[in-house]
């Protein structure tokens, strides 16, 4: 899959101390990525907007939910139009053409983004608040992240690459 351009590999892994250090590296890892697109795009004519896939905790754990993580993000100043939540239960991505130029959104906050069945190759930053134990929960939340965009890749080497951010032991 690297070969034909498929994929954005490797994986580069940050593990931190706590959740409120995953959101910032997470925030501050998507910008610095929206300005390399920026840039390639000049050059190129592709249009990337990175986007954040937050792993929340499901409801009913007394831990980091997606509304928690939600106002998180619009506590930091991040507008409400760039986040959307993707859930089982609730679809903020109905109709929404994530590759679309006029689209807003830059951060998703998702449970299980395997099982909730979307993909986008424009997903660069996986930060998981979620403990995760498992290594299949693992690999399988990490596969969003993964497709590279237009399968071609980018002359800029850090759009090439999936990055996860965790606190996760």
């Amino acid at each position: 899959l690297k070969k034909e351009n498929m994929v954005k590999l490797p994986v580069i892994v940050y593990n931190r101390p706590s959740h409120n250090d995953v959101f910032m590296d997470a925030i501050t890892m998507r910008n610095k990525l929206e300005v390399q697109a920026k840039r390639e795009r000049e050059k190129t004519g592709r249009y990337i907007r990175p986007i954040v896939l937050f792993q929340a905790e499901p409801k009913g754990n007394d831990t980091t939910t997606f509304d928690k993580v939600k106002k998180n993000l619009m506590d930091v100043s991040i507008p409400e139009s760039q986040i959307a939540i993707k859930t089982a239960d609730k679809n903020e991505l109905r109709g929404v053409n994530l590759l679309a130029e006029d689209c807003p959104i830059r951060y998703i906050i998702t449970i299980n983004a395997l099982k909730e069945g979307w993909d986008c190759p424009f997903a660069y930053v996986l930060a998981t608040i979620a403990n995760r134990t498992s290594a299949v929960d693992v690999e399988q939340i990490l596969g969003r992240i993964l497709r590279l965009p237009y399968t071609a890749r980018s002359e800029s080497d850090v759009l090439n690459l999936s990055y996860v951010i965790t606190s996760s032991n």
